[in-house]
């Protein structure tokens, strides 16, 4: 009776790993999380020193794409008023993503734009860069 007790509870532990396992493998990684294409919106908050600008000028609208090979295709659609572009703006740069920071890279530049995530998942992801301005990105 205590051997076939002792193998249920190998057998029982086995099954455990391995689905532990299985689900670990399942995860994605934070790069891979980004990979795909995102709606981006930039906004800031409006400050004494710009009151000439409307509140519709405080937020630009555009998409972000993340690929593999580290480099990202940005789109953002400035219009007249809007406090970010007066234009659309298309650059492709790369991208990297430390611990807490996700940096838009330009060549040339060793440090980049470094945006400090506030929120990221599959779904959603949350940005701040310098304080005042936020990005929020969502899965499109």
């Amino acid at each position: 009776m205590k051997k076939s007790q002792s193998v249920g509870r190998t057998l029982f532990v086995a099954v455990i790993v391995v689905l532990n396992f299985v689900q670990c493998s399942m995860k994605k990684s934070r790069e891979e999380i980004l990979i795909g294409e995102w709606n981006a919106q930039w906004i800031t908050e409006l400050e004494d020193s710009l009151m000439d600008i409307s509140e519709d000028g405080l937020t630009m609208n555009g998409k972000i794409t993340f690929m593999s090979d580290g480099k990202a295709e940005i789109s953002a659609y400035g219009f007249k008023g809007c406090i970010f572009s007066d234009d659309t703006l298309t650059s492709v740069i790369s991208w990297k993503l430390d611990e807490n920071t996700l940096r838009f890279i330009d060549e040339g530049d060793d440090q980049g734009l470094p945006y400090n995530i506030k929120k990221l998942t599959e779904e959603e992801l949350d940005l701040t860069l310098l304080e005042d301005i936020q990005l929020k990105l969502t899965r499109n």
